[in-house]
């Protein structure tokens, strides 16, 4: 009896002493910093920020549903977007907390027509990482595209909040109010 709660005991501590860098996804601590840096900086580093934290949003903290998101986004750069589906259905099946899965499935969607889909993907992506611009940016142009102009703006709007250094939304979001201007926004 003592020796099952003291292997208990032993795992519990392994897990509870387990560094914080092992930590990743939407969830890594590390994300506040870099956010830091990407809203303060003057756009020079803004390339490697973003590139850290997609990074960061890759890593599922699962070995198995990394490994299915990577062969998603192989599939899908090489246009197999049934197999790429497939794959994200998966992944999200394993980690349905996993953001970036869902962001990549919301384009995956997007580009097979499936418009509400992608949509209900996007969604659920920035409800999970409310800091993820780029399917921010995805629902803006979805928005912008069904006639939704004060939408697509707000939605680029908040896309520019996590990542100002975003041309094309910065750009998108300029006409919009040019656009807009005289209607309350």
């Amino acid at each position: 009896m003592i020796m099952p709660m003291r292997i208990g005991f032993l795992a519990i501590f392994a897990v509870l002493a387990a560094p914080v860098s092992a930590l990743a996804d939407q969830t890594d601590p590390r994300l506040d910093g870099l956010f830091e840096e990407l809203r303060a900086g003057n756009g020079l580093g803004a390339d490697a920020s973003i590139e850290r934290i997609e990074e960061i949003w890759r890593d599922s903290q699962s070995d198995t549903v990394d490994v299915l998101y990577a062969r998603a986004e192989a599939a899908a750069e090489a246009g197999n977007l049934d197999l790429a589906a497939a794959l994200l259905d998966h992944a999200i099946g394993l980690s349905p907390s996993f953001a970036q899965a869902f962001a990549l499935r919301g384009a995956v969607r997007l580009r097979n027509e499936n418009q509400p889909g992608s949509i209900a993907d996007f969604t659920r992506a920035l409800d999970l990482e409310p800091r993820q611009f780029e399917a921010a940016i995805a629902l803006a142009e979805i928005m912008l595209a069904g006639g939704d102009k004060r939408g697509a703006y707000q939605m680029f709007q908040k896309a520019l909040e996590w990542n100002p250094h975003e041309r094309h939304a910065r750009e998108r979001a300029k006409k919009l109010l040019d656009d807009l201007s005289g209607q309350e926004i």
